[in-house]
């Protein structure tokens, strides 16, 4: 069954509801994906993470969970540290009833997100600890498709699209989000806030993400890196204007430290209460600005991000 925005928004607010301008992001990243079901097994997920964007963009339901449940010490996170890389303690209620499709194999390089993504245990056959900047241990021709939003991370683009293409059988697809030339302009508060001597914004924005985006380029020069190798670009579509970039800018993420500790603080009923209270009000706050950019047709660089569909040539 097709989602709408109010239905994602509901699943991914479920997930990241202390982290609400993620959510935003994320219902972009749902919807363009719906439009293509062309995502066939066997099929790989290239930097699945904990598994739950790629779950809920598939259909499936997460119910009474959020992700800051399973985090290590919340004051590491403005000091470079990824909580969400922990062995996960919660079981997973989940409804695969809507799945449209299931991945044969999860790829990411950290352990303990690797671990969460297993409690999917229907979406994901197989999982493999392995950093994407070195050639997949796969055989070559086994996927008719992958997916990816991690690009864009790795060092070097060439070799990571070289032997994706590899593993990709003949007219396989490759499905791609990845950052366009303005990104860093766009999210400035990452590159251009006054950070000063004690790198101080970064402390409270960053969380090593400035590093983390090492390939941002235009339409032009993306599609001459995928026809070099061997790509054909199926479809593309830009996303992520000023005014959806402004709000996830700051969202609530230099808060994050200190509302983690206070929701993971709560009583249970306390907890779900208050939760249940921000899941309404950002629905409400969302959906028309998601529902009003899907609607409108802008020009490439107005947008912060593409979203690509490949077929191997």
């Amino acid at each position: 069954m097709a989602g709408s925005v109010n239905s994602y928004l509901a699943d991914l607010l479920q997930i990241h509801w202390l982290r609400p301008e993620t959510a935003l992001w994320r219902c972009f990243d749902c919807m363009l994906m719906e439009r293509h079901r062309d995502l066939h097994g066997p099929s790989v997920d290239l930097g699945c993470g904990d598994g739950t964007l790629s779950y809920v963009m598939a259909g499936g339901r997460i119910h009474d969970y959020d992700v800051f449940r399973d985090v290590a010490e919340p004051s590491g996170y403005g000091h470079g540290v990824d909580i969400h890389n922990v062995a996960p303690q919660t079981l997973l209620e989940l409804d695969d009833s809507g799945l449209r499709y299931f991945f044969s194999m999860g790829v990411d390089h950290k352990q303990g997100l690797i671990e969460k993504a297993r409690r999917f245990k229907n979406f994901y056959c197989d999982t493999l600890v392995h950093d994407l900047n070195k050639p997949l241990p796969l055989p070559s021709e086994s996927f008719a498709s992958a997916f990816s939003n991690v690009l864009y991370w790795l060092d070097d683009i060439d070799s990571a699209l070289q032997d994706w293409n590899r593993i990709l059988k003949p007219a396989g697809r490759l499905f791609l989000f990845v950052p366009n030339h303005n990104f860093k302009q766009k999210a400035w508060l990452y590159y251009a806030a006054p950070h000063g001597g004690e790198r101080r914004y970064f402390n409270y924005f960053d969380r090593g993400y400035n590093a983390l985006i090492r390939h941002c380029y235009d339409h032009k020069r993306w599609t001459t890196l995928f026809k070099k190798h061997r790509f054909a670009v199926l479809h593309h579509h830009t996303y992520l204007t000023d005014p959806v970039m402004e709000i996830w800018n700051l969202g609530t993420r230099p808060l994050a430290p200190l509302l983690i500790d206070m929701a993971n603080r709560l009583s249970s009923e306390g907890r779900e209460a208050v939760k249940r209270k921000w899941i309404d009000f950002f629905i409400a706050f969302m959906s028309p600005i998601i529902e009003g950019e899907m609607g409108r047709v802008v020009s490439n660089d107005k947008c912060a991000f593409h979203f690509y569909v490949l077929e191997k040539n």
